[in-house]
């Protein structure tokens, strides 16, 4: 049996997308983390929970349902998480070797701060570090020049680059920046995809052929409905979605636009969805949600015609996927994981610009109800292809040799 401790400190893996700092991270370790432990695997999670006022806590574990071991660590919420590596390792050293189970194969980190941790983490336990960065600071300035960060994280992203056995990459387009970014890592650079709970996010009736009547006149005026689901951060753009769908209106006076914008704050800079809706004239048609869990997502999703993607950068874009995997086209701005998620004009679009002028043209051009149902279609069925199953079964892989090469060096 493997056993695989992972490292997800800074946000738990169980935390409401969309809330806080909470998004794809979470996602993946804890879909990751169930599909391994269904394929036999033995799984720690270690994660924090800051509790405002007090001093780091002893910590404390639980086991859940599937069998996971879930170890919450003290951290305080007066000092940066980063700051506080070395007592997030003792901590996590306690509550590990305090529980029974093999041996620990692999330590898995996800983000900088993790991976900083992991890096002592694996060394005291004396197993290989396998790290997932999720978002690489300096990928993320690239796109996003204005980006507040911490100075400190594009050397910790580096060294931990250099240090761990293996760094794996959401997507073939990460797997580049990552090459390019750290050319002498190159060869410990993996693939490892993630996947989508089609269980979950799944069109509203069986996949098929279109109605006959699919192209008959419909009565006017004929709904769009646009979203936006995300983190609510100017990184993420929803001031971009909101502009567009004001500008959507003016162009298609005819149509009965509607914006849904899904989120929570999340980050230092100010953004006022509401604000912003009243400045694009979108007020009176603004539906404003709070996070959503999976189930309330899909059936968002359902019933939306477009999803708004407007990212300065993804490493990935959970969001597109499970959109698509309901059935629903995106409409992406052109960067990272997204440019492999979309086929562009096929099952969603791409668009090189932020500029809202030319997401409301692209959005105008598409937005005819046949034009969308055939691209919701063709978006289930590529959505298809990504399964969490396989994405454990190649992180198993992925852990083995890691494993075999550590054990062998």
């Amino acid at each position: 049996m493997t056993r695989v401790v992972m490292l997800s400190l800074h946000t738990s893996p169980l935390a409401q997308a969309g809330a806080g700092d909470a998004g794809g991270l979470n996602t993946f370790v804890d879909y990751l983390s169930r599909s391994l432990r269904m394929q036999g695997a033995d799984v720690d999670i270690v994660t924090t929970t800051p509790r405002s006022g007090r001093a780091p806590a002893s910590g404390s574990t639980r086991v859940l349902e599937d069998g996971r071991r879930l170890h919450i660590i003290g951290a305080d919420p007066a000092r940066p998480l980063i700051d506080q590596t070395f007592e997030s390792v003792e901590a996590s050293v306690r509550l590990i070797m305090g529980t029974e189970g093999p041996p620990v194969d692999v330590v898995h980190s996800h983000y900088w701060i993790s991976g900083a941790a992991g890096l002592v983490l694996a060394e005291r336990l004396g197993s290989p570090l396998v790290h997932t960065m999720h978002t690489v600071a300096a990928v993320k300035r690239e796109r996003d020049p204005h980006l507040p960060h911490d100075p400190r994280r594009e050397a910790w992203e580096h060294h931990i680059a250099r240090t761990a056995r293996v760094t794996t990459a959401n997507t073939g387009r990460e797997a580049e920046d990552l090459s390019r970014l750290y050319p002498e890592c190159a060869d410990r650079i993996r693939l490892l995809r993630p996947g989508v709970d089609l269980s979950i996010f799944r069109p509203e009736s069986p996949l098929g052929p279109p109605a006959e009547d699919e192209s008959e006149p419909r009565p006017a005026p004929v709904p769009l409905r646009l979203t936006f689901a995300g983190r609510l951060q100017p990184h993420k753009g929803p001031q971009v979605a909101v502009a567009t769908a004001g500008l959507v209106r003016r162009l298609r006076p005819d149509r009965d636009v509607t914006l849904t914008v899904a989120g929570q704050l999340s980050g230092p800079l100010p953004l006022d969805v509401a604000v912003l809706a009243e400045e694009a004239g979108v007020s009176d048609v603004l539906v404003q949600r709070g996070p959503l869990g999976h189930r309330a997502l899909a059936e968002l999703f359902r019933g939306s015609d477009l999803v708004l993607m407007p990212s300065y950068s993804e490493s990935f874009g959970f969001v597109a996927l499970e959109a698509m995997a309901c059935g629903t086209p995106v409409a992406a701005h052109a960067v990272g994981g997204l440019t492999e998620l979309i086929d562009d004009g096929v099952d969603g679009l791409l668009l090189e610009s932020l500029e809202p002028e030319a997401w409301a043209h692209a959005v105008t051009r598409a937005a005819e109800p046949a034009r969308l149902a055939e691209m919701g279609r063709a978006a289930a069925e590529a959505a298809r292809g990504y399964s969490w199953s396989s994405t454990a079964s190649q992180a198993l892989s992925i852990y083995r040799a890691s494993r075999d090469l550590h054990t062998g060096s």
